[in-house]
């Protein structure tokens, strides 16, 4: 059995309730922007070839690896021209941290972020296409406690400057888009032409980006919660639902309906 040659998502449920989303893209032309996500990414790469960007580093990923991404880590993708198939599982973190015996706020330093294990990317790949959620879980748990160590570090991003985590912690909210970047500046006690630097500097990116981003991020849950799309664009600050939608794709893969379509699905009678 394939992913289809289309980006499309699937919610499955592991065999103690917790859910996690399954992404199969199959798509040539994919491409992702810089986002995060606030589970962990283990992805599958079963056919072509994978070029991406993690926490800075640039990576490549081909048919037989497997990837790990932490919760967090900001992240583009794209694939090469002669074809690609992936699956992308998100897994949350209270799930990982009680499987693995982590204090909810942290996790373990990665040990590799890509590396060739046909056998499990194939396994992983069809439980997930069979909507096996105890199979998935198994395999989750068997992955991440292989690419995981004994040192544990924060699970949020944390910030050299208090000053820009405060500004962070400020732009995360669903009012992010409401407030002006002269007024974070003067938050931080600075011009804005050095607010802009430092926070580039600690973040890696625009404050007006870093928003954005933090938007994205935010409506995602409220899709999760229930709310239409239209209701969320209006929320966190889009200029209108068409925009919202070129984002939320341009990022996740899938536009908004069809995501939330599948958060609302019920479940599968046994």
């Amino acid at each position: 059995m394939k992913p289809p040659a289309t980006s499309h998502v699937i919610s499955l449920c592991m065999d103690d309730g917790a859910q996690v989303e399954a992404m199969f893209a199959g798509d040539p032309k994919a491409h992702f922007d810089l986002h995060w996500h606030a589970e962990w990414s283990v992805g599958a790469i079963l056919e072509g070839r994978c070029e991406f960007t993690c926490a800075g580093e640039r990576q490549v990923a081909e048919a037989g690896d497997l990837v790990l991404m932490a919760p967090c880590m900001l992240h583009t993708a794209g694939v090469s021209a002669q074809g690609f198939r992936m699956v992308m599982l998100y897994v949350p973190h209270a799930w990982v941290a009680a499987q693995l015996g982590w204090p909810v706020a942290q996790r373990g330093e990665l040990r590799r972020g890509v590396w060739k294990d046909d056998f499990t990317a194939r396994a992983l790949a069809q439980a997930a296409l069979s909507e096996d959620g105890g199979e998935v879980g198994r395999l989750l748990a068997q992955v991440l406690r292989a690419q995981t160590g004994d040192a544990l570090v924060a699970v949020e991003r944390q910030m050299a400057d208090a000053r820009v985590e405060a500004v962070c912690q400020a732009l995360a909210t669903e009012d992010a888009c409401r407030i002006d970047p002269g007024a974070l500046a003067q938050r931080l006690g600075v011009s804005r032409e050095h607010f802009h630097r430092l926070f580039r500097v600690a973040v890696g990116m625009t404050p007006a980006h870093y928003a954005r981003l933090a938007r994205i991020g935010r409506a995602k849950v409220l899709l999760r919660e229930g709310q239409t799309a239209a209701e969320v664009a209006v929320q966190c600050g889009f200029t209108d639902q068409a925009h919202f939608s070129r984002w939320f794709r341009r990022c996740f893969g899938v536009t908004p309906g069809n995501y939330r379509a599948v958060r609302q699905r019920p479940e599968r009678a046994e």
